[in-house]
């Protein structure tokens, strides 16, 4: 491992990771589900909610407690697709036209992933992850590419979100762009990764693949075979027209089918994108029940369309690597569809809560006895907050912007403006250092 990736261990704050004990006082709490609270203390203690209360009950104070007069809070957020490899792509220019889809992928994105290395990859999470806790994201399903350095480099990541507390869903994007050894290559790193954490508390694989465009018939009969039963794919799936038109000149309904076909898809995968399917995929869709995840902010910079809500009213919002902001986001895809929206809250909330059960049980809940994620907003109502007009209040009033506090596992990550668990100032310098090297690298 590059020997400057083992500096952030002097910048982890003495007893970041010990147990808390303390009370959130004075809150208005919901789970964006089946209820809204106002008035109440919520106990946490080693890891765990232990109780939900009213304000107006006495409280132990030999424990320590935040008075959080009035805000509100949320359960910790979900990211479920990421890409923390562009975290520091922030003022690359392209090395050629971006006209296109496929150009913008060609002279942007795949110039920039075949210039990572072991360094960057690390800063790049660490710049990443950092502001998803910020905008109260407790929980990120990543999908990364570093196509010259891939053995190793989801350990690399690993090592960022231990250090900062966050629980996730880590996979390489196969392609065989770089041809048929580096598939193998990078079906390896997916498979070790996933048989190495299948009993991890906090962090799990999945079996990423790029899209049905950069994986030919060779690759997918390749990574069907070694796909084991119990591992899920996660893909960019019918996200431009080009992926469609693909999978149709090679004999296929659409991407949807085409993944089908060849044994891939289950109820667990993870398809993002849907933008781009025939009739075949969405009766497909509708008999597997697969995870769809849509990123509008993202559709909307690449300008390759929106997915039909009609077709597909089930759906987690994702951010594409544009953002760690998850409300920000909700707020982007509510006037980008001129406000004609019929399920905000499931897809911010009840979603996110069984997706996160699914893998740590004990997780995703803003209940006693499950694991405290909590995202608390920056935000006091002064309206009337119910489970009605929730979805209003994260839109218009918080207004996708900063936490006031992020809780993961009971540990503070962020309070006040500052991440807690690391001198944030110290790894911002590494994190800018990081990526003047990366940007003259790419520029070469």
């Amino acid at each position: 491992m590059h020997p400057s990736l083992l500096t952030i261990n002097y910048l982890i704050k003495k007893g970041a990771f010990l147990p808390q004990h303390f009370i959130l006082c004075n809150a208005v709490v919901s789970d964006g589900q089946n209820f809204i609270l106002e008035n109440v203390n919520i106990e946490i203690e080693n890891g765990l909610i232990r109780k939900i209360t009213n304000h107006n009950k006495p409280i132990n104070g030999a424990i320590p407690s935040y008075n959080l007069r009035g805000r509100l809070v949320l359960p910790g957020l979900l990211n479920p697709h990421h890409h923390l490899y562009s975290a520091l792509a922030t003022g690359l220019a392209p090395i050629g036209p971006t006209d296109t889809f496929q150009k913008i992928l060609e002279n942007l994105w795949w110039h920039l992933d075949q210039t990572l290395d072991e360094e960057s990859i690390y800063y790049s999470a660490l710049n990443g992850l950092m502001q998803s806790i910020k905008y109260g994201v407790t929980t990120v399903f990543d999908h990364h590419a570093s196509m010259k350095s891939v053995s190793g480099s989801l350990s690399i990541i690993e090592k960022v979100y231990r250090e900062l507390g966050l629980k996730g869903l880590l996979c390489y994007e196969i392609s065989d762009r770089m041809g048929m050894d580096s598939v193998q290559e990078q079906i390896d790193e997916n498979l070790n990764f996933f048989q190495s954490h299948q009993t991890d508390a906090s962090l799990k694989g999945l079996l990423g693949m790029h899209a049905n465009f950069t994986l030919s018939k060779d690759s997918l009969e390749k990574i069907a075979q070694a796909k084991p039963s119990n591992l899920p794919i996660h893909i960019h799936c019918g996200e431009a027209y080009s992926d469609f038109e693909y999978c149709v000149e090679n004999g296929f309904a659409g991407p949807v089918h085409r993944l089908n076909e060849f044994g891939l898809l289950d109820a667990q995968s993870l398809l993002i994108h849907c933008i781009h399917l025939s009739e075949t995929d969405y009766q497909i869709l509708e008999k597997v029940q697969p995870i769809v995840v849509s990123n509008p902010e993202s559709n909307a910079n690449n300008n390759v369309g929106m997915m039909n809500l009609e077709k597909i009213p089930n759906y987690l919002l994702g951010t594409d690597g544009m953002t760690g902001n998850i409300l920000g986001s909700m707020r982007s895809h509510f006037l980008l569809r001129n406000g004609n929206l019929q399920s905000g809250l499931d897809s911010l909330f009840a979603k996110p809560s069984r997706l996160i059960q699914r893998y740590f049980p004990n997780a995703g809940r803003l209940a006693e006895g499950f694991r405290a994620d909590l995202a608390v907003t920056d935000y006091v109502p002064v309206t009337h907050v119910s489970l009605e007009n929730l979805f209003y209040h994260l839109v218009f009033g918080i207004q996708g912007k900063p936490m006031f506090m992020t809780i993961a596992d009971g540990k503070i990550l962020y309070e006040n403006g500052k991440i807690t668990q690391i001198d944030e100032a110290a790894a911002n310098d590494a994190i800018r250092n990081a990526a003047h090297t990366l940007h003259r690298r790419y520029y070469e």
